[in-house]
């Protein structure tokens, strides 16, 4: 979001140029109309970064930007994406929406192996998750237009060439049009 502690990266402008929050939100709410599960995962830090190591630079400038902390307006979810009643909600402290949370303990209490994955930072944490999915025997499925990341260059890197090797890479559309 403009104003956001990472919005000098560029990443609200590649957002608004994915259609990255309309998109993710019709598909959200498309999957609660067939009774799939949407899960929201959130980045979240106590005041100070407790708890977070500090052992990358991505989780340094946590700290240092002060972001994505816990009760406060760069931790909240971004409008048109809140969770809505009956959607589980995931906090992590890490890249992958794997580590450390209770993602795997979800989707196995749902019954589900296929995930749909949209998401800020591209490169980042939906690559990260969907590496992880895949070897975790997932079926991940990327519609890359309900994803954005710093810019273009990023997205389409991540998405061409790292992506197309671990997941189905798709759009909205097509996802919307495959569940009926």
């Amino acid at each position: 979001m403009e104003g956001g502690a990472f919005a000098a990266s560029g990443s609200p402008q590649h957002c608004r140029e994915q259609n990255a929050i309309p998109n993710a939100a019709r598909l959200a709410a498309h999957c609660r109309t067939l009774g799939v599960p949407v899960i929201h995962v959130h980045f979240l830090v106590s005041p100070g970064a407790a708890g977070l190591t500090l052992n990358a630079p991505l989780f340094e400038a946590t700290l240092d930007e002060n972001a994505l902390v816990r009760g406060t307006w760069g931790g909240a979810p971004v409008e048109g994406l809140e969770p809505m009643p009956g959607d589980h909600v995931v906090e992590k402290m890490r890249m992958s929406a794997w580590e450390g949370s209770s993602l795997e303990t979800i989707l196995k209490a749902e019954g589900r192996d296929v995930l749909i994955e949209t998401g800020a930072w591209t490169n980042m944490s939906v690559e990260h998750t969907a590496r992880t999915g895949a070897d975790k025997g997932y079926v991940m499925v990327i519609p890359e237009d309900g994803c954005s990341t710093m810019n273009a260059d990023w997205h389409r890197a991540s998405i061409e060439y790292a992506m197309t090797n671990v997941a189905l890479v798709t759009n909205t559309d097509a996802v919307i049009a495959a569940l009926g």
